[in-house]
């Protein structure tokens, strides 16, 4: 009799631990699966604010204009469009002084 019932307290014992440990892997993946969640959150909010500085930034007439000037090479009609090109010579002065 004391046998048996050390043959079903050692069964319960196993089927206790092996349910403890399942339940720990599952809180470690689940915990690493809110770790990557919060890093992509904070990854949006960043972003977020970014964009909405820049839209703060292109909503003013003056720094649309200057935008469209710079990135597509924007001129008025009557306006001369002048793009200076540095030579090859100079760029690669200027980055031979820039490493030292």
């Amino acid at each position: 009799m004391k046998i048996a019932a050390a043959v079903i307290l050692g069964i319960a014992f196993i089927f206790v631990a092996v349910q403890i440990v399942s339940a720990v892997r599952e809180e470690h993946s689940l915990a690493q699966t809110f770790s990557d969640i919060d890093a992509r959150l904070d990854q949006a909010k960043t972003e977020e604010k970014n964009l909405s500085a820049e839209s703060n930034y292109l909503a003013n007439p003056a720094n649309l204009e200057k935008e469209l000037r710079a990135r597509f090479n924007y001129a008025k009609p009557g306006e001369t469009m002048v793009v200076i090109v540095p030579s090859s010579t100079a760029t690669g002065a200027a980055s031979s002084s820039a490493g030292e």
